[in-house]
């Protein structure tokens, strides 16, 4: 093939790093996008070799431009890719800065200065837990009712069960990771959890959650929350949490004896206590994310 010839085919097919191969090779790559520069063909593997564009890589295969995407092999720091080949037309892509690493700091400032009714003995948060996710799935939301995850770790502080609802999700590709971090007793006070691995873009979304306590069934969270924005990892992003209620538990006060709350409510935003203070909603705290790498 002749460079004339990938120069031509590369200005069809501005804004894709893909190559085609049975019955044509393409090459194409736009300015932002690694460029796939060399195209070898070894003992029925493609040998992908790309310029530019960050680390890490994914290369993507696909029927025909319009996609679906498929992932073909895992995210790699490397510039180039085998690639097994068929006996069908495909079209190769590499995806630059697939993978990211993050941290999260919990910062709580939920206090007795901040929230002086009815001030609780012993204030503290349950340990952080929760996943990155893609956009199939949630595993709460403001108006819909709670899970048995989010319920008991609502009124009891526990991780495992929202953990084995996120387990499934991962097995059936809609989640990646499970989160899972230390607590804050006193508040205020702070947290922080690197996350166990680096989230890929396909999962972008997080959701972490925590329990106000004491309290009959308040928490602090965030639902599906996108670290890409306008098509680039976030380096950083603050969150304001505000107090939640589950719908599970209808005690009025942080010490509230246990009142089930049939039929079960939906989780919503507090609009009174213990988060209005002279008129105001009060936050709780945030969470910061960072990336890593």
């Amino acid at each position: 093939m002749t460079q004339s010839y990938i120069n031509r085919i590369r200005s069809s097919f501005t804004g894709l790093a893909f190559i085609a191969f049975l019955g044509g090779l393409n090459v194409n790559a736009s300015a932002v996008s690694p460029i796939i520069h060399s195209v070898t063909v070894t003992n029925g593997q493609l040998r992908l070799g790309w310029q530019d564009g960050r680390p890490t890589y994914q290369v993507q295969s696909a029927a025909d431009t319009a996609g679906p995407w498929m992932n073909v092999g895992s995210p790699t720091s490397n510039n180039f890719a085998l690639v097994s080949m068929t006996n069908a037309q495909g079209f190769y892509r590499v995806v630059s800065d697939y993978t990211a690493r993050y941290w999260v700091a919990f910062d709580a400032s939920w206090s007795q200065a901040t929230h002086p009714s009815n001030w609780p003995a012993n204030p503290h948060f349950s340990q952080i837990v929760g996943a990155t996710h893609d956009a199939s799935v949630h595993f709460y939301r403001i108006g819909e009712t709670a899970s048995e995850g989010i319920r008991l770790m609502a009124e009891q502080g526990q991780k495992t069960p929202l953990l084995n609802e996120v387990a499934p999700a991962i097995t059936n590709g809609s989640a990646q990771l499970q989160l899972s971090g230390g607590g804050i007793n006193p508040s205020p006070g702070g947290v922080q959890m690197v996350f166990p691995a680096p989230m890929r873009r396909d999962f972008s979304l997080v959701t972490l959650v925590s329990m106000v306590a004491p309290s009959p069934d308040w928490f602090v969270g965030v639902d599906s929350l996108d670290l890409i924005e306008n098509g680039q990892w976030v380096t950083q992003k603050v969150v304001t949490l505000y107090a939640l209620d589950a719908g599970t538990d209808s005690g009025i006060s942080y010490q509230s004896p246990d009142q089930v709350t049939t039929p079960r409510g939906v989780v919503t935003q507090f609009a009174d206590f213990p988060a209005l203070v002279n008129g105001q909603i009060v936050p709780f705290g945030t969470y910061t994310f960072t990336r890593l790498d």
